[in-house]
């Protein structure tokens, strides 16, 4: 059970009401949920938030793909339960294989295909192992994805970390109908 109360857009001051409404107006749900629920609340942190998300989700250099990979990782990383159920159906949607999905899940390494998913993984695991990467990894990646690229791959992590905290300190809980991680 979430620590706090669902969203009532009437009790919202007019700027919350405004920035439910465009949120909603980004997302496939007639109800604010997960993070932005929480975030609502404050409304100086939500709107940046909200725009950085909207990025990730249709002008990342890296494509939605590779995008939706950094965010399987770091959610899963951070056990957050809402943001995997909506986040495993976007990966299939995006070209990742179940089988791919839950070795993520199960903290295993996938059997990736593409170098990019490879070189992503090895990022995104060595920045969560480590809250860096060696030079070698940095220079790989800057490499295969341009500065911009490998920013992108480490504001992705940072923004989904967050969110990840938000959801587990709020306890927000998953979709219904996803397996819930373990």
């Amino acid at each position: 059970m979430a620590r706090i109360a669902d969203v009532n857009r009437e009790k919202l001051s007019p700027r919350q009401q405004q920035l439910h409404d465009d949120f909603l107006k980004s997302r496939p749900r007639n109800t604010l949920t997960g993070p932005f629920a929480v975030l609502i609340h404050a409304p100086e942190i939500a709107e940046p938030a909200d725009k950085l998300v909207n990025y990730y989700r249709q002008n990342a250099k890296l494509g939605r793909r590779l995008i939706e990979l950094i965010i399987l990782l770091v959610v899963r990383s951070a056990s957050a339960q809402y943001a995997w159920s909506v986040h495993e159906p976007h990966a299939l949607e995006h070209g990742f294989t179940q089988d791919t999905i839950d070795a993520i899940r199960a903290r295993k390494r996938p059997d990736f295909k593409r170098d990019d998913e490879k070189l992503i993984y090895d990022f995104v695991t060595e920045l969560l192992a480590n809250k860096t990467v060696s030079t070698a990894t940095f220079e790989r990646a800057k490499a295969a994805f341009g500065l911009d690229g490998v920013i992108e791959v480490v504001t992705c992590a940072g923004l989904y970390g967050m969110i990840g905290f938000v959801l587990n300190v709020f306890d927000i809980p998953p979709q219904p109908g996803v397996p819930v991680l373990t």
